[in-house]
């Protein structure tokens, strides 16, 4: 990064923390968004970035003053590359404003899980630990243990013998192009045997998983991802399963609908303080951030404090006519049934109560 866009970076923060106090449970809120299709095709300028994460999170994150600060990375990079530039040098800006000197909590989608694993871990070594102070991270959808979509894509950039015309229409219905070898930027990193090397080290930071398990992209992409999944994201990199898997829940006594019984399909281990807190039956992968309703959400884990972020979701559970007479555990929100509300919209009012 140039000395200029260093400067501007830092005035940028250093402004936006001058004209607001955009909080959650009472500390700052920080966006670090996922991956970008278009991103690979067109590689956007340093002066796009910006502006293209913020739309990333407008439908509702970046409304109403709710965060005090997006950060911008590019998916034609690497992790370990200009992605680890990008982010350190904002980090360096956050640290300079002050942002997250009393605690900040960092909001993250899809790739973004692995883009903060691969900065938390590194603080030290940047020298700022003791300046950016993360309380918890909320990871919507997140992708830190890859994707098997990213497999399917660089074998169809490489022509791979098993690839099939099945398989190549998938990615082209998700990328919206056909990727060419060499030029796949971070989905190198989203291959499963590689996001699960990428900062391994046990996280210090508490790690907030809101999951769905809904249909996208015409449901293209599903059948190469292995148990259930949010179209993009398979559930044993969204819970944070330790190990990969065909997992249909993250919890083996409720499954993703809210039934209670024994899932016999689930991690048998979670990543270090690492905590599954809501399913959605119905949400996909852009649901969790988006203001998409309609899907009934399940708690995992609940009625926990984490660095004073306090997880107090309201539930009701009953059977249901089709239940088979098992008990059904769902998430009420302001007197009503989820489904009339976003995923977001119920984290970010319940964690702010």
């Amino acid at each position: 990064m140039t000395t200029i866009k260093k400067v501007l970076v830092t005035v940028a923060l250093l402004a936006l923390a001058s004209v607001s106090q955009a909080q959650l449970a009472g500390k700052n809120v920080v966006l670090i968004h996922g991956f970008r299709a278009s991103d690979i095709e067109n590689k956007p300028g340093n002066s796009q970035l910006q502006n293209l994460a913020n739309s990333y999170w407008s439908a509702y994150w970046n409304k109403s003053s709710r965060a005090e600060a997006v950060l911008y990375w590019s998916s034609a990079d690497r992790i370990t590359g200009g992605i680890k530039d990008d982010i350190r040098n904002q980090l360096n800006g956050l640290a300079n404003a002050g942002t997250c000197s009393n605690g900040c909590v960092f909001v993250t989608h899809s790739t973004g899980d692995l883009v903060t694993r691969y900065a938390l871990r590194n603080l030290g070594a940047w020298g700022l630990s003791n300046k950016i102070k993360v309380l918890a991270v909320l990871d919507f959808a997140g992708a830190g243990g890859g994707t098997e979509i990213a497999d399917v894509a660089v074998g169809v950039s490489e022509g791979q013998g098993w690839v099939n015309s099945a398989q190549r229409s998938a990615i082209r219905t998700f990328l919206g192009f056909t990727p060419e070898r060499g030029k796949l930027g971070v989905l190198t990193d989203l291959q499963p045997s590689r996001a699960r090397n990428i900062a391994t080290s046990s996280s210090s930071v508490p790690r907030l998983r809101f999951v769905g398990t809904g249909w996208q992209y015409g449901g293209a992409t599903k059948p190469f991802l292995p148990g259930m999944d949010d179209s993009v994201v398979p559930l044993h990199s969204a819970c944070g399963a330790s190990s990969i898997g065909a997992y249909d829940t993250c919890n083996r006594n409720v499954a993703n609908n809210g039934v209670l019984k024994t899932v016999s399909k689930s991690p048998s281990g979670i990543w270090y303080n690492y905590f599954p807190v809501i399913m959605g039956e119905k949400t996909n992968h852009g649901g969790t951030i988006n203001t998409s309703t309609g899907s009934e959400f399940t708690t995992v884990k609940n009625n926990f404090t984490r660095n004073g972020i306090t997880v107090d979701l309201s539930t009701r559970t009953e059977k249901k006519w089709w239940s088979n007479g098992k008990q059904v555990r769902w998430v009420r929100f302001n007197g009503n049934w989820g489904s009339q509300y976003n995923l977001s919209r119920v984290v970010y009012e319940t964690l702010n109560n």
